[in-house]
């Protein structure tokens, strides 16, 4: 969490869900708030409190977690809701993994 820390200084830690462990902190201090990566994933974490959010200022839903493809910035999902944060993550890795072994069959 040494990236949130440095460029969140004001983010408390005890508003993050549980991230998991191979998730890397990609926090950037130009960034409305906090975010993590996963594969070619980027989780940005938005504020508990919806009066700290500024991702809406961004044309994003004023909802807590976005998750967007890194290089493309193509969203893959908004919501409140963690659990289908996850859920959509470890879909998009396994359809990855899943896309990678068919090519590497063909």
């Amino acid at each position: 969490m040494n990236n949130i820390k440095i460029a969140f200084p004001d983010y408390p830690a005890a508003d993050l869900p549980p991230i998991p462990a191979h998730w890397r902190d990609s926090s950037w201090h130009n960034d409305a708030c906090p975010s993590f990566t996963v594969a070619d994933l980027q989780v940005f974490i938005d504020y508990a409190d919806p009066a700290k959010r500024e991702m809406a200022h961004y044309g994003l839903a004023d909802v807590r977690f976005h998750v967007m493809q890194a290089e493309t910035g193509s969203s893959i999902i908004s919501t409140d809701e963690w659990q289908a944060v996850i859920d959509a993550v470890d879909d998009h890795v396994a359809e990855g993994i899943d896309a990678e072994a068919e090519r590497s069959r063909g």
